[in-house]
Order: C-alpha cells, then sequence, then structure tokens
C-alpha cells in the first residue's frame, strides 16, 4: 500500500523545491552584486530547472513497475508519467518562448547550458549502471545555472563555496537514500564517499562563508550550518523527510541572502 502523501511533501515530489532554490539563489546572488538580471532570466533558469529534474525522474522509471520503486517522488513519476510528459513538452515550448527575451549574452550562456544539461541527462541515463559522478555534475550544472545570467562579475569564491553546498547536499541525500539507489542500479560518488565525513565538509564551508562575510555569505553558512546538523541527526528521520528537510536548508540559506538589503556580496 502507498503511503499517503503530506502536504509538505509536495514541493519535493514535483520538483518545486530545487526550481526554488534555484531562482531564490540567483536573485540573491544579483541583490548582492547589485545589478539586475530580468524576470525572463529567473524563469527561464527555473523552468529549465524543473524540466531536467522531472525528465531524469521519468526516465528512471520508463522501464520499471511501481512496486520496485521506494521513493515516493518515483512512485508519483511512474502514476503519472503520462500527464508529466505533456506538462513537459507544453513547458519546454515555454521556456524557449520566454528565452526570447533574454538579452544575447544570457542566450548564448543558457544555450551552452542546455548542451550541458542534456548531456548530463544521457550520460547519467547511459552510466549510471556502472558508474556516473551525478552528484559532482549536478554541483556543477546547477551552480552554472545560477550564475550565467548575471549580467556583471561575480566573485570566483561563491562558485566553489555554493557548489560545495550543492554537492554536499547531494551526497547526504545520496547517502540517506542508498537503498533506493542500489534497487535502480545507480552507481555514482556516495559510494565512494565516508558518511562521517560529510558533517565536517559542511562545517567547513560554513566557517569559509563567515569567514568571507557579507549577507550573501552568510546565506551560505546558514545553509552549510543547517545541513550537517540535519546530517548528524540522520538516524533519527525518515528517508523522505529527510530529502525535503536537507533542501528546505538551501531555501532558508537563500532567504536569508535575499531578505537583506546593502550587501555587496
Amino acid at each position: 500500500m502507498r503511503p499517503s502523501i503530506q502536504l509538505w511533501q509536495w514541493p519535493n515530489i514535483l520538483a518545486i523545491d530545487a526550481t526554488l532554490i534555484a531562482v531564490l539563489w540567483q536573485l540573491g546572488l544579483a541583490r548582492a552584486l547589485n545589478t539586475e538580471i530580468g524576470w525572463a532570466a529567473s524563469a527561464v533558469l527555473g523552468l529549465s530547472v524543473w524540466l531536467t529534474y522531472v525528465a531524469d525522474r521519468l526516465f528512471d522509471v520508463r522501464s520499471r513497475e511501481k512496486t520496485a520503486l521506494f521513493s515516493l517522488r518515483h512512485q508519483f513519476a511512474k502514476q503519472y508519467h503520462h500527464i508529466l510528459w505533456r506538462v513537459w513538452f507544453v513547458l519546454i515550448a515555454m521556456n524557449l518562448l520566454i528565452a526570447r527575451q533574454l538579452t544575447a549574452m544570457q542566450l548564448k550562456n543558457g544555450a551552452l547550458l542546455l548542451i550541458f544539461c542534456l548531456l548530463y541527462t544521457a550520460s547519467n541515463q547511459k552510466l549510471s549502471r556502472y558508474f556516473f559522478p551525478k552528484e559532482i555534475c549536478v554541483a556543477l550544472i546547477y551552480t552554472s545555472g545560477i550564475i550565467i545570467f548575471i549580467p556583471v562579475a561575480y566573485p570566483l569564491g561563491f562558485f566553489g563555496v555554493f557548489a560545495l553546498l550543492c554537492l554536499l547536499n547531494c551526497l547526504m541525500i545520496g547517502a540517506k537514500e542508498k537503498v533506493i539507489d542500489t534497487n535502480l542500479r545507480i552507481h555514482s560518488v556516495t559510494a565512494l564517499i565516508a558518511e562521517g565525513c560529510l558533517t565536517p565538509l559542511a562545517l567547513i564551508g560554513a566557517g569559509l562563508a563567515i569567514w568571507r562575510g557579507g549577507v550573501l555569505w552568510l546565506g551560505l553558512a546558514l545553509s552549510f550550518g543547517l545541513l550537517g546538523l540535519l546530517h548528524g541527526l540522520r538516524k533519527r528521520i525518515s528517508m523522505e523527510t529527510f530529502r525535503v528537510l536537507a533542501d528546505a536548508t538551501l531555501v532558508l540559506g537563500a532567504l536569508y541572502a535575499l531578505g537583506f538589503n546593502g550587501s555587496n556580496g
């Protein structure tokens, strides 16, 4: 019997949380740099993140029975795959139309990122049964998506620190969901990383962000700290709840960074 889905789980099941995280951090970075990116850049980023996440899930479940899927998001994708594919094609068409509002620089960078997203999806589906560093790829592509539409120079340190935050988020979720990856025959970086080192790495990331200073960086420090705390309590938290809370830590950090004015990044 399929467990009932709680209201607070829907953003994760529908991949809305990943979309929200990307847009909020993009806006937080733009505000910290005192620049404007335009509504189209945020819309294209949000839609692109959603399209990538949902396509990955739909490909994951396409040849598997629903009874063999252990996560709520995969069960949902399997049950409603026909509807999700229809929505997917409608939204990709909408995304392409909105992209016409981007500047030449934004359009060029967005097209380049799209190529990497397509390569990631194809490579992950083809190679994950053997080995594919999906967590590293997701962290790099996700971070790139946040910065590519920014029209001014950004601090290079932000790319590295935010990519580390995304990587730890993926690794911690992957460690908690090992049974799912095993069932889906997915082999990734998570299996090579000792779980005990993830919390110290999160604390190191928080320390680096605090040392850098500024509201944007304190938002990063908040996410690192909450993520490290969550991982330390992982044995007391169910798998589905852990995933939702892990993504919530990135939302809270972004809201902190976005909610304060006067930061210079």
